[in-house]
């Protein structure tokens, strides 16, 4: 495994402890400051977080908007 992959494991794993931390605490929205493309944003509400993102670049909100329609940015 090479040191991307590493970083993709630790950071899904982080995540995930995230989103269930923000579960059990039942603490509401998860604002993604400096979403970017909305990856992040994204993987949060596939782990059932309420979450949207803000972004200071107009063209990547627009990235975002465009790579996952159904959320907020």
């Amino acid at each position: 495994m090479d040191g991307k992959q590493t970083s993709q494991v630790f950071e899904r794993a982080f995540l995930t402890l995230f989103a269930g931390l923000v579960q059990t605490t039942g603490r509401g929205q998860v604002a993604d400051v400096g979403c970017g493309s909305g990856r992040i944003t994204a993987h949060l509400r596939g782990l059932g977080v309420d979450t949207f993102g803000i972004d200071l670049s107009p063209a990547m909100i627009e990235v975002a908007r465009r790579d996952h329609p159904g959320l907020r940015f």
